[in-house]
Formats: structure tokens, sequence, C-alpha cells
């Protein structure tokens, strides 16, 4: 009868071991999970961010440096479904006949700023806004059936 109580009791101690491993694995593993989606957030954040920056800047070029220090804000925040995004967006004006220096900034939901620094050429003075439809149409439809019949 002896025997059989203390083969009883070290049962007992490798269940209770067994399960402190147990925790401390789990315990490991949703660290993981944890770091693994909040890596996983920001990444999401910093490619939203260069999309938008890169929409930013295209619309600087579009518009001209200098047309858009005269009739834009040099800040704001983004339209639907970004609009808890905020950007900025300073220009210097360098030595004649060199590059605008632009510096844009978006700030996302969580606070963490995003910065791009170009160089942008002003437009030359008096030169109408060039002309940017194709010269020929695009058949859009053509084109597909052409690729469907390949």
């Amino acid at each position: 009868m002896r025997r059989r109580g203390v083969r009883g009791g070290w049962a007992l101690v490798d269940v209770i071991v067994g399960g402190v491993i147990l925790a401390v694995g789990l315990a490991a593993v949703v660290s993981i999970a944890q770091r693994a989606l909040a890596m996983q957030q920001r990444a999401e954040r910093e490619v939203v961010a260069a999309a938008l920056v890169d929409g930013l800047l295209n619309e600087v070029l579009a518009t001209g440096v200098v047309e858009w220090q005269l009739t834009k804000l040099p800040e704001g925040s983004f339209d639907a479904p970004f609009d808890d995004w905020e950007w900025t967006v300073e220009i210097k004006a360098q030595a004649q006949g060199d590059p605008h220096r632009v510096v844009a900034l978006v700030r996302d939901p969580v606070g963490t700023e995003h910065r791009i620094e170009t160089l942008i050429a002003p437009r030359p003075d008096n030169l109408p806004d060039p002309v940017r439809m194709p010269t020929t149409p695009i058949d859009r439809q053509a084109r597909y059936d052409a690729l469907q019949q390949q």
C-alpha cells in the first residue's frame, strides 16, 4: 500500500510540471502572435502612407510647385476613407534656376509621421498646360478582344 501512495504523489508532481511547461509555451505563442499582429498593422499603415504621399506629390507635380503655393493650403487632411490621416506640404525655393525642395509629410491616425523629401522643378512661365489626351482614341474593348483571342 505504501508504494502506491508514493507513486501517486509523483504523478501529481508530473502533472503540475507539465501544466507549468504548457502555460509557459502558450504564453510564448500568444506573445509572438501579438507582436506579429502589431507588425502587420504597422506595415498596413506604411503601405497606406506610401500611397497617400505618392498621390500628394503627384498632385503637387501636376499643379506645379509655384501654383501649389499660391492656390493650396500647406496642410490638411485627406478625403474619406482616410479622413483621419493628415498631410503637410512644405515647398522651399532654391537658387535661381534650381528645382524647389518639396517635403511631404503624412501623419497616420496613430501619430506616426511618414516623410518624403524631393526636388521638383517649376514650370516654365508663359507656357500653356500641355494637352494630356492621347492623339488617337483608345479602343479598350478591341484590345481586350485581341488578348482573349491569343
